[in-house]
């Protein structure tokens, strides 16, 4: 099971050392805690019980259970990012690029399913406000335009629409699939996300004629 990230610990003091080791076994126990039955019915004793420590000692590291899930999430976000950065950074073509970031993202869901679903909608919470979530949605923008407009130079994505434009529109896409699997836990998350890029790649890909939609009457 993913725990959070941490620094090399052979430089620090024995106290600091045990402080990120307890922190850590916390965050496995409320890993598998709600992977098994969800973070609502995920209670601050049982992932104490789990951790082996006393509920005091929990509150001494972290405010809340919901500040706790704050802490994963930010994680969570950072290792998202990472992704998307290997990816559109990988000496592939941008199709291949888009099919193994959502293929990766499938498999992530997949094997983490519950987490992934409470992970998320935290993300969405912490999201609510315009100013909160900009900085998250930028620093996925910043790589997915640069990497759309290299593909525009190479004559692989279309270059009737500006590259800004087609990241927004790929990033869309992919937050809509995400966004259906949070309202119905039984959306076929994994095959779906196969399919936006797929649909996706048809979408922004060069050398196909771009027609105007059809007018309702």
């Amino acid at each position: 099971m993913a725990t959070l990230p941490s620094p090399k610990v052979s430089f620090l003091g024995r106290r600091e050392r045990r402080r990120l080791e307890l922190r850590e076994r916390v965050v496995d126990a409320t890993l598998e805690l709600v992977a098994d039955q969800g973070f609502e019915a995920t209670t601050v004793e049982q992932i104490a019980t789990a951790a082996d420590i006393a509920p005091a000692t929990f509150f001494n590291h972290f405010q809340s259970k919901s500040g706790l899930l704050a802490e994963i999430t930010a994680a969570v976000a950072t290792a998202i990012e990472a992704l998307v950065e290997e990816n559109l950074g990988a000496d592939r073509s941008v199709r291949e690029q888009l099919e193994g970031l959502a293929e990766q993202a499938s498999s992530m869901i997949t094997e983490h399913q519950k987490v992934a679903r409470e992970v998320m909608l935290e993300m969405l919470r912490a999201g609510a406000r315009p100013e909160d979530a900009a900085p998250y949605f930028e620093s996925l923008r910043r790589p997915l335009t640069a990497r759309i407009l290299e593909g525009q130079l190479q004559g692989e994505v279309r270059t009737d629409q500006e590259a800004e434009f087609l990241a927004e529109m790929v990033l869309g896409a992919f937050h809509a699939t995400v966004t259906q699997w949070l309202s119905d836990e039984s959306y076929p998350i994994a095959e779906r996300l196969r399919r936006a890029a797929s649909f996706i790649w048809g979408a922004i890909r060069a050398g196909e004629p771009v027609t105007a939609p059809l007018r309702s009457k």
